[in-house]
């Protein structure tokens, strides 16, 4: 077998990034609250996206060629889940597809059926270059009409290829199934439910996470690693905005006040002393009008900091405990005169603050 055939569930095409698949790109507003001026930032993120699983590897290859029987009988509209090891996938099975499953069919390609004889009976697996060029040939165009359009280029999913365990593949079988995946910070498919159109499919974290932001990638960490903000609330657009997709304006218009309320909670509650001393900035994300378009509503709410100069400061600790901010506790604020509460300020109390500590309303588009 060539040395760039796929070794586990977790490769990918070297045509893209290691953690790079759909690009989604985040532009970060922080306004100049701090002292110095502090810019506008850009962050492209990734997932994972047309990785191939290729199961029972290395010591389960068997020497004599199984009979030729193709490793999953699934076909279009049919999900799937499997048994993760690690890096092995075994035990593909249909299930429903309202039950946990961590790919759903689009559509069942036969690649003996290639108009070449490139995967004829001798052939090696697709290297990772060759399955990146088949993703694009075979995939994305019924994955999309299976979908009808409903794949938010910004959220969870991937459109991604599974190939045959290696066994399989020297036995004769070359099914290539297309279709979705949400592939999860390490590589490896997560386990969803209910079909891709329609659920929602934005990427907003759960309260608490915290998420790193370094260069081109934003990833899930953990809060005691160094982080560039911690979620404080999933909210719905939905439940404000029927029908069309709302502007991005209109969108920060209702998430300065909500996400700075978030912020005052997550904190503690009561008054906003607690989010005026810990010198962080309400921030949140908002969503394109493509991904309104195919179903997408939550957004999340956080907690953040700039950096002098532009970007995000290194968090470090829960943000409701001790926590530090590039490796120093935050700097004590000022008494302030007269004190402010949320009655006074309203849904502004984040921005107002940030004039006198450094806490100022943040987007994420």
């Amino acid at each position: 077998m060539a040395s760039s055939t796929p070794t586990s569930a977790t490769d990918r095409p070297t045509d893209v990034h290691p953690r790079r698949g759909r690009r989604r790109t985040v532009t970060v507003l922080l306004t100049a609250a701090l002292a110095g001026a502090v810019g506008a930032g850009a962050y492209e993120y990734f997932a994972p996206q047309g990785a191939s699983v290729v199961a029972q590897r290395g010591s389960e290859r068997t020497e004599e060629a199984p009979e030729l029987v193709a490793f999953t009988d699934a076909d279009t509209a049919d999900c799937v889940n499997w048994s993760q090891n690690g890096d092995i996938a075994t035990d593909f099975e249909v299930v429903d597809c309202a039950s946990p499953h961590r790919f759903e069919v689009a559509t069942r390609e036969d690649l003996s059926q290639y108009p070449t004889s490139e995967f004829g009976p001798d052939a090696p697996q697709p290297d990772l270059e060759r399955q990146a060029q088949l993703t694009s040939e075979l995939c994305e165009g019924p994955t999309r009409t299976y979908l009808d359009g409903r794949l938010d280029p910004q959220g969870r999913y991937s459109i991604v290829p599974i190939l045959p365990p290696e066994a399989a593949w020297d036995g004769g079988d070359r099914t290539m199934l297309c279709g979705v995946a949400v592939p999860d910070a390490d590589g490896v498919y997560a386990e969803a439910t209910g079909r891709a159109a329609e659920t929602d499919q934005s990427p907003a974290e759960p309260p608490e996470t915290c998420m790193r932001a370094r260069g081109d990638e934003v990833d899930v960490t953990d809060c005691d690693e160094p982080y560039s903000w911690q979620v404080t609330s999933v909210e719905n657009l939905g439940d404000t905005f029927d029908g069309a997709w709302p502007t991005i304006e209109q969108q920060n218009d209702h998430l300065d006040a909500v996400c700075t309320a978030a912020a005052i909670e997550f904190l503690g509650g009561g008054d906003d002393e607690n989010l005026y001393q810990s010198t962080l900035t309400p921030f949140w994300t908002t969503l394109p009008q493509e991904s309104w378009n195919a179903g997408s509503r939550t957004v999340n709410c956080a907690l953040t900091k700039a950096r002098e100069g532009g970007g995000f400061a290194d968090l470090q600790g829960d943000v409701r405990g001790e926590f530090t901010i590039d490796g120093n506790p935050p700097a004590k604020q000022p008494e302030r005169n007269p004190r402010r509460d949320q009655g006074n300020n309203g849904g502004n109390s984040g921005a107002n603050s940030g004039n006198n500590g450094g806490n100022s309303a943040g987007e994420a588009p």
